[in-house]
């Protein structure tokens, strides 16, 4: 307000000091008039025509001073100068002389007026670069602002693709179909990467392997197969990564590292399960520099998402396997193991293919429970295990319920069926089993049954070699019973 009032009274100063010029100069015209009749009032003609001839001077001084102030000071000034004492001097009259002062005053005039358009030309000036100065201050604070919404909407857009993105991870428990999920995204959101690669650790080995990756280039996926120098890097040091170029980092060693050709630069993030880090999620890119420090800092908001989801999956994996796994053998437990009956047994029918069951049970397990205690009864369930696993390896076996073991065997016949139970039973008593250097002898009795040479029915098939089993035990143990 205070400057706005400045200005007011700046230029209402100049109009006036213009006002005040234009009357003087309109006064100093008319007492010229005035004395020029009076001139010829009382000279006569003659008067009349030189006070009219030096009148006229005021003219030219006029406008060569509009048109060139050099041609007017240097000229036509001193012309009229020395024409009215010229003319006073011939005469004989002084009044003449009077022109002087009255050309000396329209000089003077002249010389204010100017010096006032000049200073209001300064003052406009002014006025005009204060203007351009607070045009350009605008559009800086525009810009500014363009940069902080532009930022800011980059900021919101990438929040709720995060956003999103935790939506869409918690879609799927399946640990392959989420890595795989996560590799997209994660080349959908940072677009300068040519390849994504996900692995994870193996915490009984210590080394890592791919599980998801995705790339650009056609058939370029899954070249790194056990993780690379900057994924170990990560595993040790617990952090992020970027490497700017990887032929100048000093870091690295790429010349022992194989399977690394064409990558020149390098973002990746650790990802975190039960406090470890259990993986990396890794970007590579072809050219030096392809990654900025934002671009890091969206690695690792997807990495954290990314290793909740993991989590889950994790868990749930192992949940799942709990829950269809014997926690002491880790053979199958009987629900599991029914529903696969099922399964196998509808498939057969269809495809018409033999479907073997052999029920196993190991003879006097009480025994050797009450002997040797209960520590050494589970370690013998373990063991026995392990040899059915891996005598029936193309079959399912299950821990049916205590010291009894259920074998599935899809797509093998009767006859084949009762072969691989008699190699069972022969192993099991040839098996070393020593406790405090003592042998632990050990028979299995084993009945059989099969799909469709004793029934069509999966439940008369359980019965069937239910049966067996028992009589199997009856006629002595350490036996294979498949009927009469």
């Amino acid at each position: 307000m205070k400057a706005l009032a400045i200005r007011l009274y700046q230029n209402w100063a100049e109009k006036l000091s213009l006002v005040a010029s234009y009357l003087i100069l309109f006064l100093l015209g008319f007492l010229c008039l005035t004395f020029l009749s009076r001139l010829s009032i009382t000279s006569g003609g003659q008067q009349h025509v030189l006070s009219l001839v030096l009148f006229s001077f005021f003219i030219p001084i006029i406008l060569s001073w509009i048109g060139s102030r050099i041609m007017s000071l240097a000229f036509f000034l001193p012309a009229a100068i020395a024409f009215s004492i010229l003319t006073s001097w011939t005469t004989g009259s002084l009044r003449y002389l009077l022109f002087v002062p009255a050309y000396g005053l329209l000089t003077f005039l002249l010389f204010y007026l100017d010096q006032q358009k000049n200073s209001e030309v300064i003052v406009r000036k002014i006025e005009i670069e204060r203007a351009i100065n607070k045009k350009n201050d605008v559009e800086l604070t525009f810009q500014e602002e363009g940069t902080t919404i532009s930022v800011f909407f980059e900021k919101y857009t990438s929040y709720y693709n995060l956003r999103n993105l935790a939506a869409e991870f918690s879609t799927t428990l399946s640990l392959k179909e989420l890595s795989q999920m996560i590799v997209s995204k994660t080349m959908e959101l940072i677009p300068q990467g040519n390849s994504c690669l996900l692995f994870l650790a193996e915490a009984a080995s210590g080394s890592i392997s791919l599980v998801a990756s995705k790339s650009v280039e056609l058939g370029g996926e899954g070249k790194e197969k056990s993780g690379a120098v900057f994924d170990y890097w990560i595993l040790r040091n617990r952090q992020s990564l970027i490497v700017v170029d990887t032929q100048r980092d000093f870091r690295f060693d790429l010349k022992k590292a194989s399977g690394l050709d064409g990558i020149r630069s390098v973002i990746a993030a650790p990802l975190i399960y039960a406090g470890k880090v259990a993986g990396t999620l890794r970007m590579n890119a072809s050219k030096a520099a392809a990654f900025a420090t934002d671009d890091l800092r969206l690695l690792d908001a997807i990495s954290t998402l990314a290793s909740s989801a993991i989590s889950n999956a994790i868990l749930f994996k192992k949940t799942e396997e709990l829950a269809i796994h014997d926690s002491l053998t880790g053979l199958y437990v009987q629900r599991y193991f029914l529903e696969r009956l099922s399964e196998e047994h509808q498939r057969g029918l269809l495809m018409n293919t033999p479907l073997t069951l052999l029920m196993c049970d190991l003879d006097h397990f009480k025994d050797c429970n009450d002997r040797y205690g209960h520590g050494i009864g589970d370690f013998v369930l373990t063991k026995i295990s392990e040899l059915l696993t891996e005598k029936a390896s193309h079959g399912i076996v299950a821990r049916y319920g205590g010291e009894e073991f259920s074998i599935l065997l899809p797509k093998v016949n009767f006859q084949e069926g009762c072969r691989l139970a008699e190699s069972i039973r022969s192993a099991v008593v040839n098996m070393n089993l020593t406790v405090r250097r003592e042998m632990i002898p050990m028979t299995i009795s084993i009945g059989a049954a099969s799909v469709p040479s004793d029934t069509r029915d999966a439940e008369e098939l359980i019965r069937i070699a239910d049966e067996r089993l028992y009589e199997a035990k009856s006629k002595g143990r350490n036996r294979v019973w498949a009927g009469e």
